[in-house]
Parts: C-alpha cells; structure tokens; sequence
C-alpha cells in the first residue's frame, strides 16, 4: 500500500489545526460613547474594546438602522490599575444612522473582523425627555450643576477619584425616580447614589439596583425646597471611558 497519499492527508489536517490554532481572536466590545441615539439622526460613536484594530465591518441588528466604519481601530492600551477587562485595550470610530421609527430602549449593534463577531452592544434610545450635558466643575455642593425634573443628563467620572453633584428643586409629596444607565449600557463606571436634602443630610443612597451595578432610588420628598444628588465612582477610577446617564422622572 502507498502511504505517500495517508502521509499527505495527515499533514494537511495538522497544518489546517495549526492554521485554525494562529486564527486571530475575536473583537470585544464594552462601552459605545455617547451613550445614547436619537431616532432619524446620524451619530458618531468612539467604541472601546478589546482586538477591535481587526474589524472590517459594523452590524446592526435593527432592519432599517445602519452603520459604518469612519476611523479603523487602533491600540491605545490601558491606564495603570485600571481593569482591562473591563475597559479594553483599543478603540475606533463607527457611524450609525439610526431610523425613524426604530423603537425600544436601546439599539444593538456588534462588529466583525477575522476572528469572527463580537459581542452585542448597546446605546440607549432618546425618549424625547428633556436632555442635557453635564458641566463640569460639578464636584461638591457648592458646584452642583442644577438640573430640571423630568430630565436627562449625559455625564463621565472623566478622572479619578471624580463626584459628580447634581440639584434640582422638589415639592412636598412629589415621587421621583432617580435612575443611573451606565454598567447596563456597557460603561465601566460603577456608581454610587447619594440624595441629600437642603441641609445636606443623607435621605437615601444605593450601589445596585434591578440585578444590575447600576444604582435607583424612588423616594418621595418630604418638604419643598433642594435637593441634591451626588454620584462616584466605587473604586475610585475614572477617565473619557466611565460615561453614565442620569434620568430623572416624577
């Protein structure tokens, strides 16, 4: 019998389980920033994670959305004692064009390269309520920025160490609903929430909420008057990569 032919075969099917042992690994994704979309516009997101220097294309996972590469993924490494699991070690540039009528909270998307398709991400979707920017400085009560209710703020812990101070006025027997998305929509941030009344004295405080790392408090106010919202970050990190969304509702 030849056993040239069974020799070749063999070698073959090493080289290919060596060829499929060198396939590069697949991208990951955890935090899309901005952290929200609003329907029937174009927005450019800076995307972090890990391999993404490999991706050749973006999917959308929304029939009538669509989405681009506009700035190829590089390395950019990770700060000294940040966790890189959980910020990633490269970054790119993708553009989606979200749809009119596209609904729900959030708008999923992945990306591809050699290595196969990432995780899914996602970005939430503007409810219509009214929005604003964090300003910075904001980190004590002297500084707290003063929001409305209902409102949403599009905020980072953009350094570490950082706490964010918010105020708003309440009357006597209003419900509010303070809610933080930032570990649901991908962030790294960790937060605690902290409301406090004119005095400044502690009415109530929470780190996790709802199964996830993201802090809620409902509470209904005692009197008129102040009221202030303060928000860190739990292990004391913080950087461009650490957004978050603060949605007030009554």
């Amino acid at each position: 019998m030849n056993r040239l032919p069974l020799i070749a075969v063999a070698f073959l099917v090493a080289a290919m389980a060596v060829a499929q042992d060198q396939k590069p690994p697949a991208p990951k994704l955890t935090v899309a920033m901005p952290l929200c979309i609003k329907p029937g516009e174009t927005t450019k997101f800076t995307i972090r994670g890990a391999n993404l220097d490999t991706v050749t294309e973006v999917r959308i996972h929304e029939p009538k959305s669509r989405g681009k590469i506009i700035a190829k993924g590089k390395k950019v490494g990770v700060p000294n004692n940040f966790p890189a699991e959980r910020i990633g070690d490269s970054e790119m540039e993708i553009e989606i064009v979200a749809a009119k009528e596209i609904g729900g909270a959030t708008l999923s998307f992945s990306v591809i390269g050699p290595g196969g398709e990432s995780n899914v991400a996602k970005v939430a979707i503007d409810d219509g309520v009214h929005r604003v920017l964090e300003k910075e400085p904001n980190d004590g009560f002297d500084k707290a920025q003063l929001i409305d209710c209902p409102t949403t703020v599009d905020g980072t812990i953009d350094r570490v160490q950082d706490s964010d101070v918010y105020q708003f006025r309440g009357k006597a027997g209003e419900t509010i609903r303070i809610e933080v998305q930032a570990a649901k929509l991908g962030s790294p941030a960790d937060l605690m929430m902290t409301m406090y009344d004119s005095e400044k004295r502690i009415i109530d405080s929470n780190d996790d909420a709802d199964g996830s790392a993201d802090p809620m408090l409902k509470i209904t106010l005692p009197k008129d008057g102040t009221y202030y919202i303060s928000l860190i970050e739990m292990h004391d990190l913080g950087g461009k990569m650490f957004p978050y969304r603060l949605v007030l509702t009554k």
